[in-house]
């Protein structure tokens, strides 16, 4: 028997209930809305229950390490430690504190978050590694609005856009235009409210988000499975996010990008071994030079655990049981050797 823990309760993506599925009647009636959509973190324990009889899966939403400690596997699903640092100092201490006792089997290892959680970093990374990414330059201690913008020009940008670290879902990023008479004020204002975070990333806008598909490309377990296109990026660019197609040309030269960027992944070894990420999301932007030439995206951004699966707008919720199953009884295996 595998004993799986589904981590969540601070995300709040759900799942359809159409098409009905048998595994659907075992999920408790507070996890599904009065549309009939279902929790996924409910959704997860259910379904791994009833395709595989050797599973016990529990849904928590605390980290109480006795609880833990009982599972051989505790899958990050609907939060990660950011959720924490967010919310308190005295919290984030804590799931620091419990993420580093390797006895509570938290997978992501705390490793894997802390490369992500940096985006400078990871960025400049794979940009050394070959990998295409949008003009940036990092922001660390200095945050002096004169020499940012000093910067900004001497790149020629006509616009840009300041991303923190530590950030998630559009939090306190901000979009600026050299064109605007009172952006030097509007940029030391914003910096005063981002002085908690521990770097900001500057790169130029990039016209593509508006005009072309950004495609956020799902990996699980190191394979393609499905993909979301969302043009523009809701309220920074004042427009809607919408969903859309591209073209097979645009996903060959796209996955093979997506690709690139997971084969330059570093390693996690988990018992001395190495074992491939679960999830990752990685998210490639139009384009390169700001063409808007489709053979030309680059890499955005890329996340994990805690991230959006966008399993309420595609019907992929299938691929997960599967994927968090398997994992669960590879590093199972790995703890019995």
């Amino acid at each position: 028997m595998v004993k799986i823990g589904i981590l969540g309760g601070r995300l709040g993506e759900t799942n359809p209930s159409s098409p009905y599925r048998k595994w659907m009647d075992n999920v408790p009636e507070k996890y599904i809305d009065n549309d009939g959509w279902i929790l996924n973190e409910a959704s997860l324990v259910a379904a791994i229950e009833y395709q595989y009889p050797d599973a016990e899966v529990k849904y928590l939403t605390n980290f109480n390490e006795k609880t833990l400690q009982k599972n051989d596997v505790n899958f990050l699903v609907g939060v990660n430690l950011l959720n924490a640092w967010h919310s308190s100092p005295k919290m984030y201490k804590k799931w620091l504190s419990i993420m580093k006792n390797k006895d509570n089997n938290i997978y992501p290892p705390l490793s894997e978050q802390d490369f992500l959680y940096n985006k400078g970093n990871y960025l400049l990374y794979y940009q050394k590694k070959g990998i295409p990414i949008a003009p940036t330059f990092l922001i660390k201690g200095d945050r002096d609005a004169k020499k940012i913008l000093a910067e900004v020009r001497k790149n020629n940008w006509k616009g840009f856009v300041v991303k923190p670290d530590y950030s998630f879902a559009n939090i306190k990023i901000s979009k600026y235009d050299l064109d605007d008479k009172d952006v030097e004020s509007k940029l030391s204002k914003d910096l005063k409210k981002t002085k908690k975070f521990p770097g900001l990333v500057c790169q130029e806008t990039m016209l593509g988000f508006t005009k072309k598909y950004e495609i956020k490309t799902f990996w699980i377990n190191g394979e393609y499975k499905y993909h979301v296109a969302i043009k523009s990026s809701g309220d920074l660019w004042g427009e809607s996010e919408r969903f859309g197609r591209v073209s097979s040309k645009v996903m060959g030269t796209v996955k093979r990008l997506a690709k690139r960027v997971l084969d330059n992944y570093p390693e996690t070894k988990i018992k001395g071994k190495v074992v491939r990420p679960l999830l990752l999301r990685i998210d490639l932007g139009c384009c390169q030079g700001n063409t808007l030439d489709t053979t030309k995206y680059f890499l955005n951004e890329i996340e994990y655990a805690g991230c959006g699966t966008f399993t309420d707008v595609k019907n992929v919720f299938h691929y997960w049981p599967e994927a968090y199953y398997k994992k669960a009884i590879e590093i199972c295996d790995l703890s019995n050797k």
